[in-house]
């Protein structure tokens, strides 16, 4: 399957994903960091399952590859990025916090890309970065228009 399709599909699951965490924070009175907990400790043990039949990929990733990983996507994705989500969830709305964070974030990735990975930019590329800056920019002026 294409790139792009994946994407789509990650992009609806975490749509109706934040919904139901908006309103289960919401509902709950939780803290946004006991939101995480509840949300990581459900994902562990989906993951865990689901990954089983590669586990064995552990004995040759190496030190480095993991720790990048934990502390990319475990400490500073799943973790701070997940408690400021929440954070944002149940201070505000659903359609300006996911707008804002999900419009900013491929242009913080195509930029360290670009800057750290030494990617090459293309024209279509920094359009839609200079749109998700402007999209981002108009929901969060006239949020309450």
């Amino acid at each position: 399957m294409r790139a792009e399709y994946w994407a789509v599909l990650t992009a609806l699951c975490w749509g109706f994903g934040s919904l139901l965490e908006k309103r289960g924070v919401s509902i709950g009175g939780l803290a946004p960091v006991m939101g995480t907990t509840i949300r990581t400790i459900f994902s562990l043990l989906f993951l865990l399952a689901v990954s089983y039949s590669h586990w064995g990929q552990l004995r040759t990733a190496g030190l480095q590859s993991i720790s990048m990983i934990a502390i990319g996507g475990g400490v500073l994705a799943g973790g701070l990025g997940i408690i400021f989500l929440y954070s944002g969830l149940k201070a505000g709305n659903l359609s300006t916090v996911m707008t804002v964070a999900f419009c900013l974030a491929p242009v913080v990735g195509t930029l360290l890309g670009v800057f750290v990975l030494h990617e090459r930019m293309t024209p279509v590329q920094l359009l839609g970065v200079v749109m998700c800056v402007i999209g981002a920019s108009l929901v969060t002026y006239f949020k309450g228009a």
